[in-house]
């Protein structure tokens, strides 16, 4: 019998519709069937990827392309700061590690970038940071002193505790918390050279150290040549020399090395960034 228009045009719809729902049936018992494979060869192929070119495939992390430092965040000088503006990440990492004697470069260069990025963090003059760490461990990262300080920043056990515990208090999350692929990631050949467990306690006990060293800044009202006394001295005797109108850094052997060591480190950018050094307290 021959169809008429209608007819022909819902017979039409009924094919279309199932056609429709044997297309949908298909690719939902496709992808009910294969969703874990296909999300886990992808995911391997990220993985391969990033184990292949860590450092151009990475899991979203991205680094800012310079340092950057506020003008007040520099310590025994003040002037022109585009010393951070004018060079990227490696520039700069580079041009500060030449700045050291030949014999230390190499230590220096396996902590520089850590130095740099906590700095940043914490917005402290990373020359002063560095001065104290040369007067300190002389770049040792695995020194302890007769007292029982350890690491870069020889660091009191007790203080490190004190201090670690304060940040915890205050929320003021670790860099070193942040993840195995992060760590990879920012710290590239120091976390090869070093491992991700002993990347983190070498994280954890430098930002520890610098963020005390941030506090005494902050309890000495900015002044980094009492700050520097009181890292070695003690905050509590600092300040008692000072409430007694008492002298703090004369005659000081430790910030006469800290000063001396910041000045060698800083002079060569002092010729060719119009710095200015501020007269010594």
């Amino acid at each position: 019998m021959e169809k008429t228009t209608g007819e022909s045009s819902a017979l039409n719809a009924q094919d279309a519709s199932a056609e429709e729902k044997s297309k949908k049936s298909f690719f939902g018992s496709f992808f009910s069937t294969y969703k874990i494979p296909l999300f886990s060869l992808v995911l391997f192929g990220s993985f391969s990827l990033h184990a292949l070119y860590p450092q151009t495939f990475n899991f979203g992390f991205k680094r800012q392309k310079t340092y950057r430092f506020k003008s007040d965040s520099l310590g025994f000088f003040i002037g022109d700061i585009s010393f951070f503006a004018n060079n990227t990440y490696d520039e700069a990492e580079a041009k500060i590690v030449k700045l050291f004697p030949d014999k230390i470069q190499v230590k220096v260069k396996k902590v520089i970038r850590p130095v740099l990025i906590l700095c940043e963090k914490h917005q402290l003059d990373p020359f002063w940071v560095l001065s104290v760490m040369w007067t300190e461990s002389h770049f040792k990262q695995d020194v302890t002193s007769k007292k029982g300080a350890k690491g870069l920043m020889q660091i009191m056990p007790s203080t490190f505790m004190e201090t670690l515990a304060y940040m915890k208090e205050n929320n003021l999350h670790l860099e070193s918390d942040k993840g195995e692929e992060y760590l990879r990631y920012q710290y590239a050949q120091t976390f090869e050279d070093l491992g991700y467990s002993k990347l983190v306690a070498k994280l954890r006990n430098l930002e520890v150290g610098i963020f005390y060293l941030k506090n005494l800044l902050v309890a000495f009202n900015n002044n980094h040549h009492h700050a520097t006394v009181a890292y070695n001295m003690g905050p509590f005797w600092t300040k008692g020399q000072l409430r007694n109108n008492l002298p703090v850094g004369q005659n000081n052997h430790y910030l006469d090395k800290v000063l001396k060591n910041y000045y060698h480190i800083t002079k060569t950018l002092s010729q060719t960034t119009n710095v200015a050094f501020i007269p010594r307290i």
